[in-house]
């Protein structure tokens, strides 16, 4: 009787499977189709939000209000730069000709929770300045006409509102890359 050339691997190796790129090829697939979904719904929603603000810019600029058409073009810019920031942060990876499926996964799983985590800077900070300026502009008409104290209790709940929606905007981006932080991590576990 023969002993195989090499026992020791033959040994801890005998329930080994191996990955199926084609099983690898399909997971690339379908977060790539996920990406694409969720940029588009992005995209839609920056248009749809986009041209009421820069309408409502030129509105107020128009009746001399310019300080809130200054608030409403800084908060259309934001959404300029959002989408673009989509655009160059969040889109898919093109697939390089040599590049394995699973190295293609593993980037575009990196890129994908990168794009998360640092959501804050690029998707919620290009906001703030139109959000402060537009508040700011509200609070001092408001003041204005009935005073201070007025103003600033009717501000409490837009103000308080708007900060929620950006804590849970950053929360649910901060979970998503998580789960993708641990898809990556099961990726490494492949070899």
């Amino acid at each position: 009787m023969t002993q195989p050339p090499f026992p020791l691997w033959t040994e801890e190796a005998q329930g080994a499977a191996f990955t199926d790129p084609a099983e690898i090829a399909r997971r690339a697939d379908a977060f790539e189709r996920s990406i694409r979904r969720r940029n588009l719904i992005e995209y839609a929603a920056g248009g749809i939000v986009l041209f009421p603000a820069a309408l409502a810019a030129g509105a107020a600029a128009l009746i001399g209000e310019y300080a809130f058409a200054f608030a409403l073009g800084a908060l259309a810019a934001g959404i300029i730069v959002v989408l673009r920031n989509l655009a160059r942060r969040a889109a898919n990876l093109e697939q390089r000709p040599e590049e394995p499926c699973v190295e293609h996964l593993e980037r575009q799983y990196r890129r994908q929770y990168e794009a998360l985590r640092s959501v804050p800077t690029w998707y919620v900070g290009p906001f703030v300045p139109g959000f402060v300026l537009l508040y700011g502009t509200v609070a001092w008409k408001t003041a204005g006409a009935l005073g201070w104290r007025a103003a600033m209790e009717g501000m409490a709940v837009p103000v308080l509102a708007t900060l929620a929606v950006g804590i849970a905007v950053v929360a649910l981006n901060r979970w998503a890359a998580r789960r993708i932080k641990r898809k990556l991590d099961a990726l490494g576990k492949l070899d």
